[in-house]
């Protein structure tokens, strides 16, 4: 059966699929719009299906068919992208005979995900105290009354012991466990059972997004971040629902705005900017003067440079064309964007940029509104090594 190629911005098509395809589609509804229409008369069902706005991966289907959803924006190498915005380990170009390069979304991010998780393994699994219970024949820690005097000699002990057996370790374990069934790769299983062999010790868990809210990360497990934040992403990626309805399918979808806004911010802190906040929101732009109800205002740039009462540049990050057709058939700039900056420019009294990927024109240019300078820039991503957003981060480091 013929793969079906979207982009972004397609939209939504009829196809007839399998009844056991049709399960699997209901599983991708994270990254996918589907309507189901009814029987088409022959055992299977009609379904209008399209890409959910943001969203780029794709599904695999029950006897190989594959529905892929390709970013807007030409983008040289997906995993490269996600690679800097998550901060992980860059996926090897092969992996025994799965090509990366060529592979679907929900291949390499396998890859890259045993691949992050050898190297924390070889930085050293940490420890910590946990709380453990169990019968024992001598006396550890603190006892619990024995209520059934058949369990004697054994005592009720409580006690902390310095294990691996902590919940960072024990979502890797339960993550890993809940894709392995999806890795096809000879080698690439050879990977997860190696890192789930260090993971032995570590009491399995069904994991899901709750947990990562549990888990507190500091200066002891910091070296946890980027594998948390992979494992995650695959996890929302899987179809999880939550731990009392998981499930996974072989379909991985990542929100591409989300993906850009990241990867923008850690270019720019390879360019050696150092002073750079992330979404921080600022309430006193806006003063309430009288009325009813006073409720507070609050701007949120994406990015800004300096510190936080004293910013030098904001930064606007839109995952969209910088052009957009007015109704008389022209070009013209996408106003409400322009809107948005000027108005964090006023309110922080700096200069903005507002930064898109390539799409459809290229575009550099400058004006000045309210005494600040507004810039107005593409980046291509569509280049080794991601050399385009390279250069426009050392560019917006050079003037500082």
């Amino acid at each position: 059966m013929a793969e079906i190629h979207l982009t972004e911005t397609d939209p939504a098509r009829e196809e007839t699929v399998t009844v056991s395809e049709l399960r699997a589609l209901r599983r991708a509804r994270h990254g996918l719009v589907i309507d189901e229409l009814g029987d088409d008369g022959h055992g299977g069902a009609r379904v209008r299906l399209g890409p959910k706005i943001g969203y780029a991966g794709s599904v695999t289907l029950p006897g190989g068919r594959r529905i892929t959803v390709h970013p807007k924006a030409e983008v040289n190498s997906l995993p490269e992208l996600l690679t800097l915005a998550y901060r992980t380990l860059a996926p090897p170009a092969r992996a025994g005979t799965a090509n990366v390069e060529s592979a679907t979304p929900t291949e390499w991010l396998l890859v890259q995900l045993a691949g992050e998780v050898h190297d924390l393994l070889g930085r050293g699994l940490r420890r910590g105290y946990v709380e453990r219970r169990e019968r024992l024949p001598f006396v550890r820690g603190r006892t619990r009354p024995v209520l059934n005097p058949a369990q004697l000699p054994f005592l009720d002990c409580e006690y902390a012991d310095f294990i691996a057996d902590t919940p960072e370790n024990q979502l890797l374990r339960g993550v890993l466990e809940l894709l392995a069934p999806a890795v096809q790769n000879r080698a690439v299983r050879r990977a997860y059972d190696d890192a789930l062999s260090y993971l032995g010790d570590v009491t399995p868990i069904r994991p899901s997004l709750a947990h990562f809210d549990r888990v507190q990360l500091n200066r002891l497990n910091q070296h946890y971040r980027p594998s948390l934040r992979l494992a995650r992403l695959a996890l929302e990626g899987a179809g999880v629902v939550d731990s009392a309805g998981t499930f996974t399918a072989p379909a991985y979808f990542v929100l591409m705005w989300q993906i850009w806004e990241n990867a923008a911010a850690a270019a720019l802190r390879d360019a050696g900017v150092a002073d750079l906040i992330e979404k921080p929101r600022y309430a006193n732009a806006f003063v309430h003067r009288h009325g009813w109800p006073n409720l507070p205002v609050t701007i949120e740039p994406d990015l800004v440079i300096g510190r936080r009462r004293e910013p030098r540049l904001v930064i606007d990050l839109k995952w969209a064309p910088v052009l957009m057709k007015d109704r008389h058939g022209g070009r013209r700039l996408r106003n409400p964007h322009l809107y948005q900056l000027a108005s964090y420019t006023t309110a922080l009294d700096c200069d903005g940029i507002l930064l898109y990927p390539l799409m459809d024109d290229a575009l550099d240019t400058t004006y000045l509104f309210n005494r600040h300078r507004i810039t107005i820039r593409t980046v291509d991503l569509n280049q080794p090594a991601l050399a385009g957003l390279r250069q426009a981060a050392e560019d917006i480091a050079a003037r500082f």
